[in-house]
């Protein structure tokens, strides 16, 4: 295996990192959208930007880490925060149950963003 630049790395945190502010925007917007098909549209975008920053966790930085534990318990929460987006996909955008579904996934998602922040990004770039 090719040894991976420090820009390389950088890179890969700068861009994990849009990501999450990314998410962390639409999850505000799809919570506070004026209409039902406002909603609609942001929570389409939100799923997509869920599922491409976890794709992109998977694929470019818990290889790179390599740490058991940390790696793991990672893992583990992403499969969780799947199972919670896969339930509240299934509410009706209109009801309070979803609301408070997201809010959950919105805390969930937090959580997990910043344990990768505090925790593999160090592991990372060796600081």
């Amino acid at each position: 295996m090719t040894p991976v630049s420090t820009t390389a790395k950088d890179d890969v945190i700068d861009y994990v990192k849009a990501q999450h502010l990314t998410t962390r925007r639409l999850f505000d917007k799809t919570l506070h959208a004026q209409d039902a098909t406002e909603r609609q549209q942001y929570f389409a975008e939100l799923r997509a930007a869920l599922t491409a920053q976890e794709v992109t966790e998977e694929l470019l930085v818990h290889p790179r880490v390599r740490r058991g534990r940390v790696v793991e318990s990672l893992r583990g929460e992403a499969d969780d925060t799947k199972e919670q987006l896969d339930h509240v996909t299934q509410l009706d955008l209109t009801s309070a149950e979803f609301e408070t579904a997201l809010t959950d996934l919105q805390q969930a998602t937090e959580d997990h963003t910043q344990r990768v922040e505090a925790e593999e990004f160090p592991l990372l770039t060796g600081r």
